[in-house]
């Protein structure tokens, strides 16, 4: 089992990537207006129709001018696109509820419309997500986060992390000792 820490914001799960985000801060200062570590929000209306891609393609079509977002950069493997959020600078999004309902269906995962979503630079189709090798189908993969979100790690710490999003520390002196601004 290996949990997210989620005592810390998305941005702070890497420490070298945190230290990145605070020489920007430090940069900022004296410069007038607010500094902040982050230059996006954690759930961006695009950050969500980047997962929501094959459920709503309507929605990204519309965020995007009649187009979707170059195949490189949709949502197309799990693998991919946690090790963006660890290490891509501009990658601050949190996971979304349907990452964790199996009983919503696995659309978020599959590419049930059949939808002509492009071919990265490296050749590959985008269509349905690449899941880890843990996850035997996209249905064992919901189950699994369904589980873990009710297992005791997150029973004791999601608090934590809900004071990051929406609590005390989401703004002010709070926010900023806990390197979420």
């Amino acid at each position: 089992k290996q949990f997210r820490d989620l005592t810390k914001p998305i941005g702070a799960l890497n420490e070298e990537r945190l230290e990145s985000f605070k020489d920007r801060w430090k940069g900022m200062e004296g410069m007038g207006g607010d500094a902040f570590l982050y230059g996006t929000h954690y759930s961006a209306p695009g950050y969500c129709l980047y997962y929501l891609v094959r459920t709503m393609p309507e929605q990204m079509l519309c965020l995007q001018n009649g187009k979707y977002d170059a195949p490189d950069r949709l949502f197309h493997s799990i693998n991919q696109c946690y090790a963006s959020i660890l290490s891509n600078p501009a990658d601050v999004k949190e996971s979304i509820p349907q990452f964790y309902d199996p009983k919503a269906g696995v659309d978020i995962l599959l590419n049930l419309r059949g939808l002509q979503l492009g071919i990265t630079q490296t050749g590959t189709i985008i269509d349905d997500v690449k899941l880890p090798k843990w996850a035997k189908s996209p249905k064992d993969f919901l189950k699994k986060n369904r589980k873990a979100l009710e297992s005791d790690y997150c029973t004791n710490y999601l608090p934590s992390w809900i004071d990051l999003i929406f609590g005390a520390k989401a703004r002010g002196e709070k926010a900023l000792n806990a390197d979420n601004l």
